[in-house]
């Protein structure tokens, strides 16, 4: 479902392994796909569109690991059998939560901050992008998420 949801006509998916995943605090930008001409563009736009894909391989991969460890825990533990709808409904959820979060430290008086809501942007835009149109203002609109669609809500790939 990472791999599905990964901007992959932006930026190229990493290779996952155990390593990757232990080490997921240290990931760096996976390499941009970009044009000749869109390489000479704007240095600052990329430097932020950089750390936007580190910040979301970072979030994407913390958030599948700890669902599967998760999962493997019910499973083992409780005995719990889940079915695949459940596993991505859960999936979508652990990353809506992430993107809320986000949503909602951007809105906050105290963290209002043109640097971090270009960082959120750049995390998510390229996400959300791959799912279709979304509004201008998505930081401020309550209804964007991952996955689902209501009336102002976008389609996911993710399903």
């Amino acid at each position: 479902m990472a791999r599905e949801c990964w901007p992959e006509q932006t930026y190229e998916w990493p290779e996952i392994s155990l390593g990757l995943i232990l080490g997921s605090g240290t990931i760096t930008s996976p390499r941009e796909i970009a044009s000749h001409n869109e390489q000479q563009a704007n240095r600052e736009r990329r430097v932020r569109n950089s750390k936007g894909a580190t910040r979301l391989i970072q979030i994407i991969t913390t958030e599948s690991a700890h669902m599967l460890w998760v999962l493997r825990c019910e499973r083992v533990i409780r005995e719990k059998r889940h079915t695949d709808n459940e596993i991505r409904s859960r999936w979508r959820s652990a990353i809506n939560a992430r993107l809320t979060d986000d949503k909602i430290t951007t809105a906050t008086k105290i963290k209002r901050d043109k640097n971090l809501t270009n960082l959120i942007k750049a995390t998510w835009e390229p996400l959300l992008h791959k799912q279709g149109e979304i509004p201008e203002n998505w930081l401020e609109d309550s209804e964007v998420l991952v996955g689902r669609r209501t009336q102002t809500t976008m389609r996911s790939k993710c399903s």
